[in-house]
């Protein structure tokens, strides 16, 4: 099969994931998303599987699967050359997840990775789209809550006196009848 005709497969497995899970239906969502995974890695399309490790790891941390979710994040890390919003995506994701495991640290070190990579390729916003500006109104505002954690952390606090609710920015592709 041609190189185009893997991507059109994949990114119809991608669509129907997406809309699986708008639906609420976990099930067949993970279903697609799995085989567009694996038939991606097999394909060799480096791309594909990096925006899969992305929507999958953001699924799974929603299921309340962190593992699951971390591994397939860090996968997507992994991946030399990923788009910046793919990327960042990925990061945010992962420290979303890492601060729902309670490593706050790690989190708002990730954040603070995400928002220095946005500012520095993007410098003053002007030309960055619209998503990437959005992206990074919610990566400050998560950073800014667990900065707070932290220096609760750090004034001697107990953690489990700590009580963090993580605010979840849907990607628009997760916008179903949920």
């Amino acid at each position: 099969m041609p190189l185009e005709e893997a991507e059109q497969q994949i990114n119809l497995w991608l669509q129907l994931a997406h809309e699986a899970y708008g639906d609420r239906q976990i099930p067949r969502a993970l279903h697609y998303f799995h085989l567009a995974l694996d038939y991606a890695e097999e394909k060799g399309q480096d791309r594909q599987v990096a925006v899969l490790c992305r929507d999958l790891g953001f699924v799974y941390a929603r299921e309340d699967s962190l593992k699951k979710a971390l591994v397939l994040l860090e996968q997507g890390l992994a991946i030399p050359d990923a788009e910046l919003s793919i990327r960042i995506g990925l990061l945010a994701n992962k420290a979303s997840v890492l601060a729902r495991l309670g490593a706050y640290r790690a989190a708002l070190s990730l954040l603070e990775e995400s928002s220095s990579l946005i500012r520095s390729t993007c410098g003053d916003f002007a030309e960055a789209p619209g998503e990437l500006v959005h992206s990074y109104a919610a990566i400050v505002r998560m950073a800014e809550d667990l900065r707070r954690v932290v220096d609760l952390l750090d004034m001697g606090v107990r953690e489990d006196r700590i009580q963090v609710d993580i605010k979840r920015h849907d990607p628009p592709w997760s916008r179903g009848k949920h």
